[in-house]
């Protein structure tokens, strides 16, 4: 089957400025974000490794580092987007725990998609939301764990980052 578009629910949430959790947005793909995707084949780490790649190619672009790998992130997204599969609504829940887990003194933020596209047009995607771009371009987040799962035909993703 073979899915066009990209279908994202979004909120962005940092815990550490932001206790309440923001109300959902839809950002507008660009019709150069629009594409024929499929997910015959696609194996869904991969594709997780693949928005690592391009949320660092984006924070290189616009002059930040790039973010570390945490496998204590990693754990705690593929958590969360199991908790969201079978078309429950993208809502974020709170990153406390998370940040207990992983770093009980730094902030943390989440993106979360649903999308039948590639990782580029999720990434492009969430730099269009700025919610989600504040997350992808802040300095002081420097981790960052994503896990995806294949869904109903599409590829839903938590991306969970973690300050120093």
């Amino acid at each position: 089957m073979v899915v066009v578009g990209i279908v994202l629910v979004v909120t962005a949430v940092l815990v550490a400025r932001h206790p309440a959790v923001a109300p959902a947005t839809l950002p507008t793909a660009s019709a150069s974000a629009t594409q024929t995707w499929s997910p015959v084949g696609v194996d869904p780490v991969a594709y997780a490794h693949a928005l690592v790649v391009e949320t660092n190619a984006a924070r290189a672009a616009a002059g930040f580092a790039q973010l570390t790998e945490s496998d204590c992130a990693r754990t705690a997204a593929a958590e969360r987007a199991q908790a969201l599969t079978g078309d429950r609504p993208l809502v974020h829940a709170s990153l406390v725990p998370v940040m207990e887990a992983c770093d009980p003194s730094g902030p943390a933020a989440e993106n979360l998609s649903r999308a039948a596209a590639d990782p580029q047009a999720v990434v492009d995607a969430w730099l269009a939301s700025p919610g989600h771009r504040d997350n992808l371009l802040d300095p002081t987040l420097t981790r960052v764990g994503i896990a995806c799962v294949l869904d109903a035909g599409r590829m839903l993703c938590s991306q969970v980052f973690l300050g120093p």
